[in-house]
């Protein structure tokens, strides 16, 4: 992985010293990103958010960074979903459905299941690439595709910048934990909460 933090570092100077270059390389890097999975997401971030806040302020550089971001991982994600869902998928649907994770999370997306889907693709930790390619194998329509997606590149990207710079995971891998448990607890307070609201609604019901 060093030459990719390498690399990433050169690419960091090209664009400081080129700068009109920025919002290309803002929305390219994590497009590639989204394609191939073994490229760190959080340094791409980290480097969005330098080179936009150098060259439009540290509030605006960091507006655009998120923004970018989003768009570029999005449109990386959907250009694989359009080559799955036009080349692949009925190869690929029966291996997927043999594993018992991928066909769990198949069965999630053919029943519908708005809540947990988007729940599983926002967190940070899991290998959102894989899924991708995992849900282009459904017969997912593409409207709630690309707000699943869209939504969830938009909360994983805002995670990664806010509770990021708050524990450092940049320079301290190890502040990781920390990001999980944080996004665990979020996790268990929306639960709470879509509990006690289904919970009231049965008890409005009844009334």
């Amino acid at each position: 992985m060093e030459w990719i933090y390498e690399l990433l570092e050169k690419i960091e100077n090209f664009i400081t010293t080129h700068i009109w270059v920025a919002p290309l390389f803002s929305v390219l890097l994590p497009f590639i990103e989204a394609i191939i999975p073994s490229l760190p997401l959080t340094a791409i971030i980290a480097l969005n958010i330098t080179v936009l806040s150098t060259a439009y302020g540290a509030s605006i550089g960091t507006v655009l960074a998120i923004v970018l971001s989003t768009l570029g991982s999005f449109l990386g994600m959907f250009l694989i979903f359009i080559i799955i869902r036009k080349t692949l998928s009925k190869k690929f649907i029966k291996k997927v459905e043999a594993n018992d994770h991928g066909k769990w999370f198949i069965n999630v997306v053919e029943k519908g299941n708005t809540g947990l889907m988007l729940t599983i693709l926002s967190n940070p930790l899991l290998p959102s690439s894989i899924l991708n390619y995992a849900i282009s194998l459904t017969n997912i329509k593409p409207k709630k595709y690309i707000f699943l997606t869209l939504t969830s590149r938009l909360i994983i990207i805002l995670f990664l910048v806010f509770l990021g710079s708050i524990f450092d995971i940049q320079s301290k891998p190890l502040n990781i934990l920390w990001v999980m448990l944080t996004y665990s607890g979020i996790i268990l307070l929306y639960s709470l909460l879509i509990k006690y609201r289904s919970r009231f609604r049965n008890q409005k019901d009844e009334n």
